[in-house]
């Protein structure tokens, strides 16, 4: 013991063992000399020393105490649990707080809770218990709970930041971001050299939307850390939701060079790998990931993604199916579930797998300022202001000709405007600016459509001036090249468009409105005011209404020169459609305009959701997609029947269906 004491484990422990000899029967020196195994890395002599302690003394609640906490350590926690079940737990709140953390462990967490619980009736200092009672309440679903039980083990240890984190992570699931983010700020100023801290605040504030500044605090952790897998992935996703995809693809290998085996970075690189169209790489990386023995859940999701684009779609949606795990986010999961359904004529599956996406989505911090119905209610603000009577106020001004009017190509969303920019990039003579939000930031230095009647020339000009600085602080024109502006929702900002550019040409996409607000519906947008709209599909058909009703009242109310492109002529005959557009254009021919797989590869990286779709062969199978949905369009088709018959494509509900739309 004097030994033991002045810090001679070793000594002690051989004197101990030496005694054993003679004494072999001394609950107490088993006791002591099993401490002493475990404590100089001989666990299993240790346990087998204390087993043989606690038989010759089954009351002595320390010797079980370290027995457990030796089976623990050795990683035998179900022997741990059984002699924590043959205990006393009345006795010793330490004693039941450790009977808990071998059931969550266990994921027990229901058994584990009840002894946190116990621990805290009998002891409520016992922060420990408290933090870990949120954990197991958190892992049940009980968000309340678990808030409650963090906030009091914050209150007794405040200067604790693993507390404050959990805390956070608890409100993040409740949906309180702000009060999230502040736990987490707290963290970070208490601890700033702490990397979990840094790590968990980087990445809330990229799902809220903060983008640059998590990358500043995503940065440092990866300083203090640069063995951390999960910091490297965190700093991908951020670059990705910048928009600065190869940093993002260098991010995902820094995570894999960091720890060859960790799935989730696999997992985030796969996808962007696919969405750049490098199936041929893909295949590369599922490769590196069988060597290096990744989860089998994230394996079989990357098999799924490149089974997928080879059109193994059965075998794709069985093993995408089949998986389960964290660090396949449910939303890319469930989209691609419902992209394989629906190649399957599975239409059941396929709309319960989107709105399961969507209902994720729908939680997502970005998303929860929106209900939806926002960016419908602003459409019809401006159809309000937008009438003959606002536009003959207007003042006839001389406006400056250079440089030359852009082309704008709008439509609604996934009406095949990716295609179109596609094939006219594959003109020698256009520069295709790919859903760039020059307008938005031309009408924020305006302060609002409603003062375009009050606009002069010298206001217009400068207005002109700060669009054309824009696109070449983005993606700068050659000189003589045709800039085609595409951003299908600048149909929301005709106004504008006609006011600074009064010649300008308008190309217009049109679709099946069934299978154009079905296709939003299916599709996993970055979230905004706008796209949050398509989270729900009735909201997505009252937008559709409300915003090709603008579209037509724009075209009574202004002399637009308008062009339209009906998506299903492309699919029948391509040729035909697209030199009708070129020559509205007034370019020359060019059959590089036909052949847009070429085009679409060299791109790379396409930023809309029709990524895939580009590279492929102009295929029929989306035309009157909605058909075999119409069992789950049924209460928004008196919506969009209207516009199907208005565009053309004849009613879509029997003669007499159109009562009640409330359009």
């Amino acid at each position: 013991m004097a030994l033991y004491q002045r810090g001679d484990l070793e000594a002690a422990r051989e004197l101990g063992e030496k005694l054993l000899g003679s004494r072999s029967d001394s609950p107490a020196l088993l006791h002591l000399v099993g401490v002493l195994c475990c404590q100089t890395d001989r666990l299993d002599r240790g346990i087998l020393l204390l087993e043989r302690s606690l038989r010759q003394a089954p009351n002595d609640m320390t010797a079980r105490l370290n027995l457990v906490r030796a089976l623990v350590d050795a990683g035998k926690p179900e022997q741990a649990e059984a002699i924590c079940a043959g205990g006393d737990a009345e006795a010793d709140p330490e004693w039941l707080r450790l009977h808990g953390d071998i059931l969550k462990s266990l994921r027990r967490f229901d058994e584990a809770a009840r002894a946190y619980e116990a621990t805290v009736s009998r002891n409520a200092e016992n922060f420990e218990a408290w933090n870990n009672l949120g954990n197991v309440r958190l892992e049940t679903g009980d968000t309340g709970a678990a808030i409650t039980a963090f906030e009091r083990a914050k209150a007794l240890k405040p200067e604790m930041v693993v507390i404050r984190i959990n805390l956070a992570k608890a409100l993040a699931t409740a949906g309180r971001y702000p009060e999230s983010i502040a736990e987490l700020q707290k963290a970070v100023e208490i601890a700033p050299q702490d990397t979990n801290a840094l790590l968990e605040l980087g990445r809330l504030l990229n799902r809220a939307g903060q983008s640059d500044e998590a990358l500043a605090l995503l940065g440092s952790a990866a300083r203090l850390d640069r063995k951390n897998p999960e910091v490297f992935v965190a700093i991908g996703l951020t670059f990705a939701q910048l928009g600065e995809i190869h940093r993002a693809e260098q991010a995902y290998r820094f995570a894999i060079e960091a720890d060859p085996s960790f799935a989730q970075a696999y997992v985030n690189l796969g996808l962007l790998l696919e969405q750049s169209n490098r199936v041929d790489q893909l295949d590369q990386l599922i490769a590196t990931a069988k060597v290096s023995r990744i989860a089998r859940d994230e394996l079989t999701y990357l098999q799924a993604l490149s089974q997928f684009r080879k059109g193994q779609f059965r075998e794709a949606l069985e093993a995408v199916q089949s998986t389960d795990s964290e660090s396949i986010d449910t939303l890319v999961r469930e989209q691609l579930i419902g992209q394989l359904a629906d190649r399957l004529g599975d239409a059941d599956t396929a709309f319960a797998a989107f709105t399961s996406m969507n209902r994720a989505m729908a939680r997502d911090p970005a998303a929860l300022p929106f209900d939806g119905t926002e960016h419908t209610r602003f459409v019809e603000s401006l159809t309000a202001v937008t009438t003959p009577e606002w536009y003959a106020r207007w003042p006839q001004l001389s406006l400056e000709s250079t440089p030359s009017t852009p082309v704008f190509l709008v439509g609604f969303p996934r009406s095949g405007t990716t295609l179109l920019d596609t094939v006219l990039m594959g003109h020698p003579d256009t520069h295709v600016l790919e859903e760039e939000p020059l307008l938005a930031r031309v009408r924020d230095m305006l302060g609002g459509i409603e003062r375009l009647h009050d606009v002069g020339v010298d206001e217009a000009n400068a207005l002109r001036s700060r669009y054309f600085e824009e696109l070449d602080s983005i993606s700068p024109a050659a000189p003589g090249k045709l800039v085609i502006d595409k951003l299908p929702l600048n149909i929301l900002r005709t106004p504008l468009i006609h006011r600074l550019f009064p010649d300008a040409k308008f190309i217009f996409a049109a679709r099946h409105p069934c299978d154009a607000v079905l296709s939003c519906f299916m599709q996993n947008f970055k979230i905004n005011q706008a796209m949050a709209t398509f989270l729900d599909i009735r909201n997505a058909s009252l937008f559709y209404d409300r915003t090709l009703g603008y579209w037509d009242q724009c075209q009574r109310v202004f002399p637009l020169n308008v062009h339209i492109v009906r998506y299903e002529s492309m699919v029948a005959d391509m040729e035909v459609e697209v030199r009708a557009l070129i020559d509205f254009l007034g370019l020359p021919w060019d059959d590089r305009v036909l052949d847009y797989q070429r085009t679409a590869a060299d791109r790379g990286y396409i930023r809309t959701p029709s990524y895939a779709q580009v590279t492929e062969r102009v295929y029929s199978r989306a035309k009157g997609r909605w058909e075999r949905y119409r069992a789950h369009l049924q209460d928004v088709l008196p919506i969009l029947s209207p516009w199907a018959e208005k565009l053309g494509y004849g009613p879509v509900l029997p003669v007499g269906g159109n009562e009640g739309a409330g359009i």
